[in-house]
C-alpha cells in the first residue's frame, strides 16, 4: 500500500466489542481501521506518559464539549458538563494555541474507502520511532497484517488525548493520570466485636 498523509483521526469505544475502534482518515480518501483492546491501549498510554514525562511536556487532558470539539481540563473542572460557556471558549483558544495546525471542529468523514476488508484486531503494538518530530506505531494482527501509523508531535498529543477520552468512556483503568479528579476519602470506623 502506498503511504498517505493523515487527514483525520477518530477513536471511539464500541461497547458491543468492548474495544476501541481507531480510524485513520488518509489524504487519498481511504481509511485504516484498527481495533484496540484494553491491553494495547494500556501499553500505548504507558509509553505516551513515559515519553511525555521524559521531555517534561505533560499530555494535556481534554474532554469532549457539547459541540463535539475538545476542551482542556483545568484543575477545577471535573467533567465536560461543568464547563461554562466562558471557560469553553477560552479552552478552545488554549487548545488551538497548543496545537495550531489541528482542526477539532470537523466531524470525521465516514465515506472513506477502507484499506482493509474489515478492521484489523491489533494483538501487538510496537513503537518504532519516538523523537521530537515523529512518533511511529506499528500494529500487528494475527493474520500477519501490519499497519504503521506515523504521527507528528501535534498528532501524537492529539492521539494521546483521544485515547484518554475513549478509555474514560469505556471505564477502563489504563493508567491514565487523572490528577484532575478528586477522589472521595473513604472513612469508616471499624468496630471489632
Amino acid at each position: 500500500m502506498q503511504p498517505a498523509v493523515i487527514e483525520q483521526l477518530n477513536l471511539a469505544f464500541d461497547a458491543d466489542q468492548d474495544r476501541l475502534l481507531f480510524k485513520v482518515g488518509l489524504s487519498d480518501n481511504t481509511e485504516l481501521a484498527i481495533w484496540i483492546t484494553r491491553r494495547i491501549a494500556k501499553s500505548i498510554t504507558a509509553w505516551l506518559q513515559g515519553s511525555q514525562a521524559a521531555v517534561d511536556l505533560p499530555m494535556q487532558v481534554v474532554v469532549m464539549n457539547a459541540q463535539g470539539g475538545l476542551d482542556p481540563v483545568t484543575p477545577n473542572t471535573i467533567s465536560a458538563t461543568s464547563i461554562s460557556p466562558e471557560a469553553s471558549s477560552g479552552a478552545e483558544a488554549q487548545l488551538q494555541a497548543a496545537a495550531p495546525n489541528l482542526d477539532f471542529s470537523k466531524q470525521y468523514l465516514a465515506n472513506r474507502t477502507s484499506r482493509l476488508q474489515a478492521p484489523m484486531l491489533a494483538t501487538i503494538c510496537k513503537v518504532l520511532s519516538d523523537n521530537a518530530t515523529q512518533f511511529v506505531l506499528e500494529f500487528t494482527a494475527k493474520e500477519g497484517i501490519n499497519a504503521q501509523v506515523s504521527f507528528n508531535a501535534e498528532l501524537k498529543i492529539a492521539f494521546g488525548n483521544m485515547l484518554q477520552l475513549a478509555a474514560k468512556e469505556a471505564a477502563w483503568d489504563i493508567g491514565v493520570q487523572n490528577s484532575h479528579f478528586v477522589t472521595p476519602q473513604m472513612r469508616s470506623n471499624q468496630v471489632l466485636h
